[in-house]
């Protein structure tokens, strides 16, 4: 009796199907990347729109803000691809991204509430987190 499977494959194929899934894989898992793009720019645009409008366009923005967060939740949590670097590198993106959010916000309505040039400026320091793991996710 052959104790041969028809399943197996020479040593050459299995490792190039391996390679192949590998590359797969990772490229599936270069959306986290984009998403930390697209979220620093919604936040630059929140926090520059919120220095150059007022009344209910500024509301809008705010608005729009958040519905994009959520947004980006949504979709986040629907991928199923995840590079084994993701999960630290959320936490520590997290952390820096929600303390220069609330830092910018405290600066922009205290000490620069009638300047908008300079909380335009601003509107980059919490994008900053994200832009950089950004760069760090899409280049490897």
């Amino acid at each position: 009796m052959d104790k041969s499977s028809s399943h197996e494959m020479p040593p050459d194929e299995a490792l190039g199907r391996a390679g192949r899934m590998s590359e797969l894989a990772r490229d599936g898992s270069r959306w986290f990347g984009y998403m930390l793009i697209l979220l620093g720019l919604v936040t630059t645009v929140f926090f520059a729109g919120q220095a150059l409008a007022q009344g209910w366009i500024a509301a809008a923005f705010a608005w729009l803000y958040a519905a994009c967060i959520a947004g980006l939740f949504w979709y986040v949590n629907r991928q199923r691809v995840v590079s084994r670097e993701t999960p630290r590198i959320t936490r520590a993106v997290t952390i820096a991204y929600a303390a220069l959010v609330i830092l910018t916000s405290v600066i922009t309505s205290t000490w620069l509430d009638d300047e908008p040039l300079w909380q335009c400026l601003l509107a980059l320091l919490p994008a900053l987190p994200c832009w950089s793991a950004a760069w760090w996710v899409l280049r490897r």
